[in-house]
């Protein structure tokens, strides 16, 4: 009998990479990219942390890790064209408090990261996988809300947004259900949260009059 493997909240299509991406893959992949889990932890360790998970073009990532340099922020994304683009930006800026991790957030929180690591927690936009036969394969659910708690250091924040009516409604009402968790309000957040400037995405979302949903969770427990 075959073993049941579990969905994975990504397809990996890699779309087309541009050549100034492809230049930086070649080029700055030693300097920001961490394959070695003993290196994250190491990164991490003592440090202000933020976790970007699934960060596309990287437009939030960016703006963390310019504006607080003494955080350390670590991104995870699957696909090589975001990846490039961020470093390419990460390289010109400067930057020093900025890894990337290429692989699967999941198994990277589940199986590799040290408990209480981060300050903050964030998703952005993550694939609402609208069709019912498909919502196994959304990353949020009730026992991946407890990976995350375990991550987060005490009075930690989890920060999501999405545009897709359904999954915001399904993720607010998983938090509710767990009691290690307290809503919290945007003004409560550091300014490197609170001050996030809308991305491309957001914008799109906002002109085709979509609703832009934003859940903030602190962990208490």
């Amino acid at each position: 009998m075959g073993l049941h493997k579990k969905p994975k909240s990504f397809v990996l299509r890699q779309g087309r990479i541009t050549q100034n991406q492809k230049e930086a893959l070649d080029s700055l992949w030693n300097k920001f990219v961490i394959e070695d889990i003993s290196e994250i932890n190491q990164f991490l360790k003592d440090k202000h942390s933020v976790l970007d998970i699934g960060f596309g073009s990287g437009e939030t990532l960016l703006h963390i890790a310019e504006n607080k340099r003494e955080v350390s922020v670590l991104g995870v994304e699957v696909y090589l064209s975001g990846i490039g683009a961020v470093l390419s930006k990460a390289n010109e800026l400067g930057l020093e408090n900025i890894k990337i991790f290429n692989n699967d957030a999941e198994d990277l929180l589940r199986k590799n990261i040290l408990p209480s690591s981060f300050d903050e927690i964030i998703m952005f936009y993550p694939d609402p996988w609208p069709k019912r036969k498909h919502h196994k394969r959304r990353l949020i659910k009730k026992d991946f809300i407890k990976v995350i708690n375990s991550k987060l250091k005490p009075g930690g924040i989890f920060y999501f947004k999405s545009d897709w009516n359904d999954y915001a409604a399904e993720v607010n009402s998983l938090f509710k259900e767990d009691p290690n968790w307290i809503s919290a309000k945007e003004d409560e957040l550091d300014t490197h949260l609170r001050n996030i400037p809308p991305t491309s995405f957001e914008k799109k979302a906002l002109l085709a009059n979509r609703p832009l949903h934003k859940i903030i969770e602190k962990k208490i427990n």
